[in-house]
């Protein structure tokens, strides 16, 4: 991904420019940035208008966000978080239309906003949890044949976890996060959209992801 591999050159650079040891590894006026990869579990239900549940199961897959966090106090932050995972499904089984294969892929998306609080802070590590609630979309798109195929839903995510930093360099360091999260997508009426005419996806699981991350300022 040219966005990922942009912003990993970004802290790198921004570190061997850097200079001066690191005082608290968050304070008031630090901006963080993070980068990651992990994984996702989830339990993936479709529902048609009408009907009820069409179908119900687990579906795990592949994380990789981008967050960035402004310290407010000593313990308080605020942030973004743009992300996404990517689910494989049975589009028989959750959206009433078939293709040769067995799967399609689903790409979902997430813009949060953040609240963090760091409950334990050294010249090295930082230990925060946090809050976060923004919009979120689903997109199944391909092609089946010589038939395309596309469907697209918009909705929100909550989300609630918690991150670990550990500085190894000056203000370069890695990070762990965990989370729990919940989205609800409806089905968007657009000209674009082929297949899962009614149906509304509904997401809840669990994420862990693991990366890089770069303090800057202060």
């Amino acid at each position: 991904m040219h966005t990922r591999t942009y912003f990993f050159c970004c802290m790198i650079m921004a570190v061997l420019f850097a200079n001066g040891a690191m005082a608290q590894a968050f304070v008031k006026g630090s901006v963080l940035v993070s980068i990651s990869e992990g994984g996702t579990y989830t339990n993936y239900t479709t529902v048609h208008t009408g009907d009820g549940i069409r179908n119900q199961g687990g579906s795990n897959g592949d994380r990789d966000p981008l967050t960035i966090e402004y310290g407010l106090t000593p313990h308080w932050g605020i942030g973004i978080n743009m992300g996404g995972d990517i689910l494989h499904v049975d589009p028989s089984a959750y959206y009433g239309f078939s293709t040769a294969k067995n799967n399609v892929q689903v790409v979902t998306s997430e813009l949060t906003f953040d609240v963090h609080y760091h409950f334990r802070t050294t010249k090295r590590s930082d230990i925060s949890g946090f809050a976060s609630a923004g919009p979120s979309g689903v997109i199944i798109q391909g092609t089946d044949g010589d038939s395309k195929y596309k469907y697209t839903a918009g909705g929100s995510i909550i989300r609630v976890g918690g991150q670990a930093r550990y500085y190894i360099w000056k203000g370069l360091g890695v990070h762990g996060m965990v989370s729990a999260y919940s989205s609800s997508c409806t089905y968007n009426n657009t000209a674009g959209n082929t297949v899962g005419n009614g149906y509304s996806t509904t997401i809840r699981g669990l994420a862990w992801e693991i990366g890089l991350c770069y303090r800057i300022f202060r």
